[in-house]
């Protein structure tokens, strides 16, 4: 039996690409090696000192536009959460793999499906204990290993860790050493999966050369 092929997928629940991405995902869970790594948009942006897609108001209706086409395409259920934006730390440590353990797909599918298919308040502690119960899973055990430091700083190190990665926004895929970033990218990431990617890395390495900064 072939061994499947690894991938690493950053996401944050703030982000409607990083849903949107998740649906591939899931229906592709199976296929091969996936690790899930949440990550905080806002750490991400702060840390290279620019602004997110939301705070530049022509591109957030402009995004707002491309989801309704995508999704609408794709058959793809797509709302906003209530509140938008809202804080995703809650969410995003309640998904962490040491915090959610055996269940962390279920989780992350939970709170996304809650969100961006369904318009609830995913920034709210309540409703996501209320989500997470409609989905029998431990929410107590869940709760717990969120509010403990560990988890904290285990977002923190998912962060480094991308960041050294050279990831600059989500949804991220990490495939070998190769990047592929946005859901846009996902029909790349299936190329180079198969074998097939059209990059020309010969010129990719001149460009790099030729345009330093």
């Amino acid at each position: 039996m072939a061994t499947k092929k690894k991938i690493d997928f950053y996401f944050d629940f703030l982000s409607p690409y990083s849903y949107v991405a998740w649906t591939w995902v899931r229906s592709h869970f199976k296929d091969y090696d996936i690790s899930l790594y949440p990550v905080s948009v806002p750490s991400i942006i702060a840390h290279f000192g620019t602004l997110g897609p939301a705070q530049i108001k022509p591109k957030r209706n402009y995004l707002f536009k491309d989801l309704l086409r995508f999704t609408k395409m794709h058959n793809i259920p797509f709302t906003t959460p209530k509140s938008l934006p809202f804080n995703s730390l809650y969410s995003l440590r309640l998904s962490l793999l040491s915090s959610a353990g055996a269940n962390q797909f279920e989780v992350i599918d939970a709170i996304f499906t809650a969100g961006w298919a369904q318009g609830l308040e995913i920034g709210s502690d309540d409703v996501l204990r209320s989500v997470l119960s409609e989905k029998n899973l431990p929410v107590d055990e869940l709760f717990s290993k969120m509010e403990e430091k560990s988890a904290r700083v285990d977002l923190k190190n998912n962060i480094e860790i991308g960041l050294q990665k050279d990831l600059f926004g989500v949804p991220t895929f990490f495939v070998d050493e190769e990047m592929f970033w946005g859901n846009d990218s996902i029909k790349y990431l299936e190329m180079y999966l198969a074998g097939n990617d059209p990059l020309d890395h010969d010129k990719y390495q001149k460009f790099l050369t030729k345009h330093q900064f």
